[in-house]
């Protein structure tokens, strides 16, 4: 059997990143390649100072939007870059997150926060009768094959969502951060690059 040459392997796994972060990976695969990109340590970069920055500004606002947050919940937890910095304002985290190899690092990287390998849209399966005071979708739903099946398994588990998508992306999310309960919130902006950020609130939230 021919081995193929560790540069070669690292070559693909780069290629994948850039097709994954273009959205052309899961219209053609679903979310099981997921654990592939994680052979690689970091793929989306999220150590780097400008995503830190974004964190930050992230956490100010879940801080206006849900103060005195006992609980969060985070779809997408990746390694636990942004799980680690949600944990300064929520008394308590879990992650969901469908690479079991990003779960493992991301136990160590939030010692404090709770994981849950699988995928979002399973996510009211996973956790049961359990609930939150808010859900975060970050930077994650424009790679769920069901962004509605997402969104729908969330308003099952906290009474706020919180989205933010990459502006160059976000176009696509956009039918499914509008309508009843969803108002539009500032983009977060960190040099030239911008987020749209979306919130979804249940009735009994919106009303108050």
């Amino acid at each position: 059997m021919q081995v193929m040459p560790l540069a070669n392997i690292v070559a693909r796994l780069k290629r994948n990143w850039q097709a994954l972060r273009s959205g052309l990976w899961f219209r053609r695969a679903p979310y099981r390649r997921m654990d592939r990109l994680y052979l690689l340590e970091d793929p989306w970069q999220l150590a780097s100072p400008r995503e830190h920055q974004r964190f930050a500004l992230t956490n100010a606002m879940i801080a206006q939007i849900a103060p005195n947050c006992g609980s969060l919940l985070e779809i997408g937890s990746g390694e636990g870059e942004q799980t680690a910095h949600l944990l300064k304002v929520a008394g308590s985290v879990t992650g969901i997150e469908v690479s079991e190899a990003a779960v493992n690092r991301a136990r160590s990287t939030a010692l404090d926060a709770e994981f849950f390998v699988g995928c979002a849209e399973d996510a009211g399966h996973l956790l049961g009768d359990r609930r939150f005071d808010i859900a975060t979708a970050c930077e994650m739903l424009y790679y769920a094959p069901d962004a509605a099946r997402v969104l729908d398994a969330l308003k099952g588990l906290a009474p706020r969502i919180l989205v933010t998508a990459y502006e160059k992306r976000a176009q696509g999310l956009a039918r499914h951060v509008q309508g009843t309960g969803w108002s539009r919130l500032d983009d977060i902006v960190v040099d030239d690059t911008r987020w749209h950020c979306h919130l979804w609130q249940a009735p009994e939230l919106a009303s108050a």
